[in-house]
């Protein structure tokens, strides 16, 4: 017997399973995402905002599966050379910049240079320090530059009131002040926190005397004319990230503290540090300034003239620039604003 009912619900199912099947295709399409490689040097505050981007699931709204690599930066460059990774860390692709590799620094965590000068507990100020000696780096390093500059702005001239030792990383030089070597460093904020938990004293940080861009990525020149939008995507959960940092310090330092496996006390203490440092009006930018003197530093130490080299011969924001006008951030006096 003909039931026109049985083909008026069969009818239904198919378009009822058809609706579905799409939903479901769609759904799955709408969670692919797409791998991007960030080389680091070494997991710490200089890239919070990748932590808290990662961490607060940014990247994943964006469509982009972060995936962090730790490798010294003789592996960095070539790697981002070869576009073996998409971004790596812009300290050391900018001197390559500057012998002519196609790399370009797009994005700054910091507004300036983050390092602290910190004392061993009976050194409180520049008079108590005259006489002893301060640890540094390396010679010639970012961390030499401050430390020589924080210790010209104290009114203590290195070799004279002062003596400088190099002593390595920071593990080496929180060593040299703990057994006496030394009586100061200066340390990034992690570090500084650890030691005024310790009873050592914050003398002076380097915000002021060494106003560099600090912590920056660089692209491969390829990246950035053929994927613009991939770049944007992870700039945009950068930025993100940043402003979030400003407005909830505590809960970025449990990040922190996970990533970085710290102390919780620690890494509140370092972030605390690090905020009046990010830009709120140029979050991930630099002044022209800044990155002028960021390059004479750069050139000297390759024994080359600073003036015959343009930013965008090291560095481009017109990707950052674009990304921060979409978010509603309208920079005013950093390099490319307008």
């Amino acid at each position: 017997m003909f039931k026109p009912y049985l083909i008026r619900i069969t009818l239904f199912s198919w378009i009822v399973f058809l609706l579905l099947s799409t939903s479901l295709s769609f759904a799955q399409e709408a969670k692919k995402v797409f791998p991007v490689m960030q080389a680091i040097s070494t997991p710490d505050f200089g890239y919070l905002p990748t932590f808290v981007a990662r961490a607060k699931g940014f990247f994943i709204q964006e469509g982009l599966d972060l995936k962090i690599l730790i490798v010294s930066v003789r592996v960095s460059v070539p790697a981002l050379l070869s576009r073996e990774v998409h971004f790596a860390v812009a300290g050391s692709s900018m001197p390559a910049a500057l012998r002519g590799a196609p790399l370009k620094a797009i994005f700054f965590t910091y507004k300036t240079s983050t390092f602290q000068l910190v004392a061993r507990p009976e050194i409180t100020g520049p008079q108590s320090l005259k006489g002893k000696a301060v640890a540094l780096s390396t010679p010639g390093s970012s961390n030499d530059q401050a430390t020589r500059l924080i210790l010209k702005k104290m009114g203590l001239e290195p070799g004279r009131d002062v003596s400088l030792i190099a002593s390595g990383d920071s593990k080496a030089r929180v060593l040299a002040m703990e057994t006496g070597k030394a009586g100061a460093s200066a340390v990034n904020p992690d570090v500084a926190a650890y030691l005024a938990l310790k009873g050592y004293n914050l003398l002076m940080n380097s915000a002021d005397v060494y106003p560099v861009p600090f912590s920056g990525m660089a692209a491969h020149d390829d990246l950035i004319r053929e994927n613009p939008e991939l770049i944007k995507k992870w700039l945009r959960a950068q930025v993100r990230a940043m402003l979030y940092i400003r407005k909830n310090p505590e809960d970025a330092a449990q990040v922190a503290a996970k990533e970085l496996k710290l102390a919780p006390e620690i890494a509140l203490g370092a972030t605390k540090l690090l905020v009046p440092v990010i830009s709120s009006d140029d979050p991930g930018g630099f002044t022209e300034k800044g990155m002028r003197l960021s390059l004479e530093y750069s050139a000297s130490r390759l024994g080359v003239d600073a003036n015959q080299f343009a930013i965008s011969q090291v560095a481009d924001l017109a990707l950052l620039r674009e990304v921060q006008r979409e978010m509603g951030v309208h920079c005013r006096e950093g390099y490319q604003c307008k």
